[in-house]
């Protein structure tokens, strides 16, 4: 167990030599912990640096993890930082870009607030939603020199639908955008232009309760389901997904056997799914049905406190 002031999103990097992580605070950072190669539940600290932001909330990384990209939520900005994987260094940046803009919620969206930002699969675009200004920011990604131009600003989000999250298909062809204040995903054409396909809730007609959508991931192996989790029903929603058109067919809703599904995640064998209840502190295990999608319940679990983010190490 490393401690360290409120962890709540972790990237492994690629070269699974070194784990990241955020610090939520107002003055944000990013931490850099390296694996101990003969026993990875060991990690040390090897640096810690500054996202020139306030309160960052996500990281990715381009392939080879040369560039590690930072949404600060509160300060309104998306920083690129450069790393070197010899020593596991960050180098300060001044690659900080400032997002602007509000929308029609009286208490998430009086300002931008950039929750996520993602290279698309050819790493030619990053991509950001902003929850704040329920817009989406296109950059286009220089890896030469890690830097970012501002392409355009997409208009495709609904007032007050509070963008999340984003994850690209496997074949590049489509966006799937998770609404945090709507409940809802919105499916975006990607190439050659963002134009929106399809809008459909997370959660059942029949649930008129407040509900927080929050993670979605698409099935690393199979590529035809896609998988959100709802924070207030407290479940998670299966998708069957249409490659050819982007389309998305609601399955199942599973309860997570806990309260606050803040994030879940995969196993690399895509065999299993393992959810993170923030406020029951308890992660639960389901066995997914690989030819349905479906996900099982099994019988096994863990206490954990606040446990935020789920990811897997390679063995």
């Amino acid at each position: 167990v490393v401690v360290t002031q409120n962890p709540t999103f972790v990237l492994i990097h690629p070269s699974q030599r070194y784990i990241l992580s955020v610090n939520e605070v107002e003055n944000g950072t990013v931490n850099v912990f390296k694996i101990n190669a003969k026993q990875t539940s060991e990690l040390t600290i090897v640096d810690q640096q500054s996202t020139g932001g306030s309160y960052p909330i996500y990281l990715s990384s381009d392939r080879l993890g040369h560039h590690i990209f930072v949404a600060n939520y509160m300060s309104g900005t998306v920083t690129v930082l450069p790393f070197d994987i010899k020593n596991g260094r960050l180098q300060r940046t001044t690659r900080i870009y400032q997002q602007m803009g509000s929308s029609v919620d009286p208490e998430s969206q009086t300002s931008s607030h950039p929750h996520c930002v993602l290279l698309d699969k050819k790493e030619e675009y990053a991509m950001s939603a902003d929850l704040g200004s329920d817009e989406l920011y296109v950059y286009r990604f220089i890896s030469m020199n890690g830097t970012l131009k501002k392409q355009y600003i997409s208009k495709s989000i609904q007032a007050g639908d509070g963008p999340r999250h984003i994850i690209f298909s496997n074949n590049h062809k489509y966006v799937y955008v998770i609404n945090e204040l709507s409940s809802s995903i919105t499916v975006l054409n990607h190439y050659p232009a963002i134009r929106v396909i399809q809008k459909i809730s997370t959660i059942p007609e029949n649930f008129t309760s407040t509900n927080y959508a929050a993670e979605l991931i698409i099935h690393p192996l199979l590529h035809k389901f896609l998988y959100a989790s709802n924070r207030g029903h407290d479940s998670i929603v299966v998708f069957a997904v249409d490659n050819n058109t982007g389309h998305l067919t609601t399955i199942q809703h599973v309860h997570v056997q806990g309260r606050t599904p803040r994030h879940f995640n995969i196993l690399p064998s895509g065999t299993h799914l393992i959810v993170a209840n923030q406020d029951s502190h308890n992660l639960v295990i389901f066995l997914i049905d690989l030819t349905t999608g479906k996900l099982i319940l099994t019988n096994s679990s863990a206490q954990v406190s606040k446990p935020t983010y789920v990811t897997f190490l390679s063995p």
